[in-house]
């Protein structure tokens, strides 16, 4: 199983990113995307996500298969989590932590092709998708931590906090930027930018990367 996720692994990962991302605009019912739809969607990111990894040192692969034993378990027993803010904090730097080492693993596999493919293409895409999932995850413990950190959010829990950060982060690292929502403290501000400019700099350096590529096969 574990090689065929890896064989079709940027094809699926990205899958599973959009579905997290997009289909709460096709789901109205907010406690049942809440219960039903948003643990379905991370346990399907959290398994399409272990298939990213092949690698053979033996501490990587620990710390692979711990970080995805807990993405699996955390969206099914999250209700249990929120009662606690330890575990709810401790929740979303597991997430930030394993979402950060896939997405660093993406771009090591991507860099390291010769040439390139839809595949390639599909993990840009995938890549680009993770880093505003893990905007989204420190926005929310930032705002989890230090209340009040961003303006225009509707506060009817943790829920309905990540939607809105999600889309938060969406409109951050695309550099739109309507200003419905905006960071008010140091700490929410210098992040929201580190991650706009982490976008952008994402963006430049691998479609620059890809068109080279094509260009290069093209004159050969």
């Amino acid at each position: 199983m574990n090689s065929k996720l890896h064989t079709y692994r940027f094809e699926l990962l990205l899958i599973a990113l959009t579905l997290l991302l997009f289909d709460k605009a096709f789901i109205p019912n907010h406690q049942f995307f809440t219960k039903v739809v948003w643990p379905f969607n991370m346990i399907i990111l959290g398994i399409t996500s272990f298939g990213i990894f092949n690698e053979r040192v033996e501490i990587i692969k620990i710390a692979k298969n711990i970080l995805f034993l807990f993405s699996i378990i955390i969206p099914l027993i999250f209700e249990f989590i929120v009662q606690s803010s330890m575990l709810t904090q401790l929740s979303f730097w597991i997430y930030i932590i394993y979402y950060c080492f896939i997405f660093i693993e993406i771009l090591r596999q991507i860099f390291e092709k010769s040439e390139s493919s839809i595949s390639v293409i599909f993990g840009s895409v995938s890549g680009y998708l993770l880093l505003i999932v893990i905007a989204q995850f420190s926005f929310l413990l930032i705002e989890f931590n230090y209340p009040n950190s961003f303006s225009g959010l509707q506060k009817f829990g943790i829920p309905s906090i990540y939607n809105q950060l999600s889309y938060f982060s969406m409109t951050s690292i695309t550099t739109v930027g309507y200003g419905d929502i905006a960071p008010l403290t140091d700490t929410s501000r210098l992040i929201t930018m580190f991650f706009t400019i982490i976008g952008q700099f994402y963006l430049v350096a691998l479609v620059g990367i890809i068109i080279s590529r094509f260009t290069f096969k093209s004159q050969e």
